[in-house]
């Protein structure tokens, strides 16, 4: 968030330097009810930098710019209370975050919970050690984010933002100390590793499946096919695959990466998942049934838990699709709409499972 007054002025640099494309602009722009018809650069640039805008409307357009830091990222677990307990679980996590021996630690700083109508948010910081020997760049600070999203009185999911896979690992370091701390809490993964072979697919299928109102499936764009299970902090050795040039066969095979589209019905993943391959990460192309913008988003398991992140983000100007990121609030709504839809078909699956 910019808490700085932003001289228009460096706005309009922005614009010239061409760091910040005139359409992305334009498109937000019009959104907010403004619209500019003027194709120079320069023209539009004198055009757009007298307007006053304010730190929101800065932030966003800052998100906006092309950067690969600017696509949200994030990693969920549940937590529910004991069936022994009639406490409500956000008033006991509150308690536990609040209590001085969980706050006073030399691996994290936190920042005061916060209570909000669908449950709380809590920011950490940690020192991370960097590599080198420079003694100015030694030490670097990490911020983290976690939603805590209230399903019932007794559960929970937390959603963690973070940049890296460091980031997530401290910060399930920190849910784990948190449920230690209270003997009704128990720390749950959405760990792809509790279905079966066929419902390792079929969770992948039923979001593909899924409507998610404003946005249908144009084409499912990666898929990451793996044999065995997921070990923990396993180094990835990936075998990249392209769909218009196909290997012929699996052997020696343990998991492959393939990029390109309309990839659930290609001839190589239908043959690894006959030979007892399932799917451990799936990329999703989605498009606006009104606007003309389009996102892709993959769904993995790293570990024993779930991540949804977006890759890319586009807007089609002038018959033209590039990628442009859209600003944090859409990402966010996204990022959630699809936690919720994988929390919920996780859970149907192991259900349906358990009963058989």
């Amino acid at each position: 968030m910019v808490t700085e007054y932003v001289d228009c002025s460096e706005l309009k640099r922005l614009i010239v330097d061409k760091k910040l494309k005139p359409s992305t602009l334009k498109y937000y722009l019009r959104k907010k009810g403004i619209v500019f018809t003027a194709n120079n650069v320069e023209q539009f640039a004198e055009q757009v930098y007298t307007i006053f805008l304010g730190a929101d409307e800065i932030s966003d357009i800052r998100d906006m710019m092309s950067n690969e830091n600017n696509y949200e990222k994030s990693m969920i677990v549940n937590v529910i209370l004991k069936p022994e307990t009639e406490d409500n679980i956000i008033d006991v996590l509150m308690d536990e975050m609040n209590k001085p021996k969980s706050i006073k630690t030399n691996d994290y700083q936190l920042e005061q919970p916060v209570k909000t109508s669908d449950g709380a948010y809590i920011q950490l910081c940690y020192t991370r050690k960097l590599p080198g020997r420079n003694k100015l760049l030694e030490y670097e600070k990490r911020y983290l984010r976690m939603n805590i999203r209230k399903i019932s009185d007794r559960e929970v999911v937390i959603d963690i933002r973070q940049q890296s896979s460091i980031d997530s690992k401290n910060a399930l370091k920190f849910i784990e100390t948190i449920s230690k701390g209270d003997s009704t809490l128990n720390l749950r993964h959405i760990n792809l590793e509790l279905l079966n072979g066929k419902n390792k697919i079929e969770f992948f299928d039923r979001i593909a499946a899924y409507t998610f109102g404003m946005w249908r499936l144009k084409t499912i764009t990666g898929i990451t096919v793996k044999q065995g299970t997921i070990e923990e902090d396993e180094e990835d050795e990936e075998i990249r695959i392209d769909d218009e040039n196909e290997a012929s066969t699996l052997s020696g095979i343990s998991q492959a990466v393939l990029n390109g589209s309309g990839l659930r019905s290609n001839e190589f993943v239908q043959e690894s998942i006959n030979k007892g391959y399932y799917i451990s990460a799936m990329r999703y192309r989605y498009e606006h049934k009104q606007d003309a913008t389009e996102f892709a988003v993959v769904l993995s398991f790293k570990n024993q838990d779930l991540r949804v992140d977006i890759d890319k983000t586009y807007l089609e100007e002038e018959g033209r699709i590039y990628v442009q990121p859209f600003v944090k609030a859409e990402q966010n709504e996204i990022v959630v709409k699809f936690q919720d839809a994988a929390y919920k078909i996780f859970g149907e699956l192991l259900e349906m499972q358990n009963a058989e």
